[in-house]
């Protein structure tokens, strides 16, 4: 017993060195979100308030590595465990995960319409992120801004929403289609809409309130 106790203290000597074996463990914890999360995202991996010297106990065999939690981006703990000699060794680690996310270039105003120049994809660790984050910027342009915001803002999806192509109050053109048959009446909104948004809308020849499907900037479909 005291010569196992005593190996448990010795310094690594065969398995690997210091720097070695916090690579092996870099390697497996991003190859594990790689699976996790797929390819795309640049990783890297620190162990937060562990001393320059600190080594792991010597091991006869190739040591386990248990998560405390499922792996995300952030702070992340796991146990290392030895089966000979027996020991277990519990860690922090901090994951970064890289990735290209939408930010704006430059300021823009509550309501205005985005356009590809206020749009740029810029690296950032998505773990010191707070909200969602968008990866793409293709879909972007001709969106409208909720609330004024900073150049340098990471845009997540509630901070965007589709133009309003329809206001309540709105005299609209309101289009009935059949296969053979397309009629056009004048109509009034009764709710704002974007493309898409099925809105009530009241026929004014009849004072009949219908629904429609916003089409484009003053025109409603009935379905």
């Amino acid at each position: 017993m005291l010569l196992l106790l005593l190996s448990m203290l010795l310094p690594l000597s065969v398995a690997a060195s210091t720097s070695d074996w916090q690579q092996q463990v870099s390697d497996e914890l991003c190859q594990r979100w790689q699976d996790i999360g797929g390819p795309g995202a640049d990783c890297s991996i620190s162990f937060p308030g562990l001393s320059p010297n600190f080594q792991l106990q010597h091991c006869e065999q190739p040591w386990q590595i248990n998560l405390l939690r499922p792996l995300q981006p952030g702070r992340n703990g796991l146990e290392i465990s030895c089966e000979q000699p027996w020991w277990r060794q519990n860690l922090a680690v901090q994951i970064q995960i890289f990735r290209e996310v939408a930010v704006l270039a430059r300021s823009v105003s509550a309501g205005q319409r985005l356009t590809a120049a206020d749009i740029s994809l810029v690296r950032h660790d998505i773990g010191a992120l707070s909200k969602d984050f968008l990866t793409s910027a293709d879909s972007l342009p001709g969106m409208e801004l909720r609330r004024t915001l900073r150049a340098g803002t990471v845009l997540s999806r509630d901070m965007i929403a589709l133009p309003v192509l329809v206001e309540r109050g709105q005299q609209v053109n309101i289009r009935v289609q059949r296969p053979g048959i397309r009629i056009e009446m004048k109509g009034t909104a009764l709710d704002a809409g974007s493309a898409g948004d099925r809105i009530r809308v009241r026929n004014e020849s009849s004072q009949k309130i219908i629904r429609a499907t916003v089409l484009e900037r003053g025109l409603v479909q009935v379905d």
